[in-house]
């Protein structure tokens, strides 16, 4: 009589390997998902800490909010900070994580990218659409843009006035699309030359976190957004954004 080993046989091996990918294929979509709603609470914390951090400023500055100018002045855009606000906002502590989109990747994720200097000095590139202190708004709204937005200027205007919101973003000059929370996760910097820009939208965004002047941070889905000019100067290099 031929005595078995203790081995597993080849059809064993197969059995489990199977059962291996059937459990895979049911549990990894969930598993993103999972990973996504953390995500996604992670922005709103961060997003509220933006807040912080502007009222802050503010109660110094006789209750107006950080300049949203731009370090070549009236030619701004909402994620763009200038220097002078920059190291106001980070202050003494060098803390600068709440200005960082942790999931997007360079520039964002890293400080010695920030600064943006690829058409002039324009200060630092944000993880977020930062509001407050913009001038001359609301915009010249251009399409794509479907609707016009208010800049709060000091911590007692209207406190539903939107302050800081997710970067749901593309530019029409560098073919670049922003979208931090996909399915399963961000869609990274899209790039498509010569498309002219492809809104997040169309490349799977699922929406992102508004947060208020109030304080306050709430998800809003991509499809109840709005489609908002992100430079004050509409132009071949412009920026639209969604929130």
């Amino acid at each position: 009589m031929v005595q078995r080993g203790n081995g597993f046989t080849l059809v064993e091996v197969l059995v489990v390997m199977a059962v291996v990918a059937m459990l895979l294929g049911v549990l990894g979509p969930a598993v993103g998902r999972a990973k996504e709603r953390g995500r996604r609470t992670v922005c709103a914390n961060q997003v509220r800490q933006f807040i912080v951090a502007i009222h802050a400023y503010a109660s110094e500055n006789d209750g107006r909010l950080p300049s949203g100018l731009s370090d070549k002045g009236e030619d701004e855009h909402t994620p763009v900070l200038s220097r002078a606000m920059y190291e106001a906002l980070t202050g003494e502590s060098g803390d600068i994580r709440f200005l960082m989109c942790p999931w997007l990747r360079d520039p964002f994720t890293n400080p010695d990218s920030w600064y943006y200097q690829k058409y002039g000095d324009y200060g630092y590139l944000l993880g977020y659409n930062y509001l407050g202190g913009h001038g001359g708004t609301p915009w010249a709204l251009m399409p794509p843009a479907t609707r016009e937005w208010m800049s709060p200027q000091t911590i007692s205007d209207r406190g539903t006035l939107a302050a800081v919101t997710e970067l749901n973003a593309w530019t029409t000059g560098e073919h670049v699309t922003f979208a931090p929370h996909g399915k399963r996760g961000p869609i990274h910097d899209y790039t498509s030359p010569w498309s002219g820009g492809i809104p997040p939208n169309e490349i799977g965004a699922e929406g992102g976190n508004v947060g208020l002047l109030d304080g306050s941070a709430s998800w809003r889905d991509i499809g109840d957004m709005q489609v908002y000019s992100g430079s004050r100067h509409q132009s071949g290099h412009s920026c639209f954004t969604m929130w």
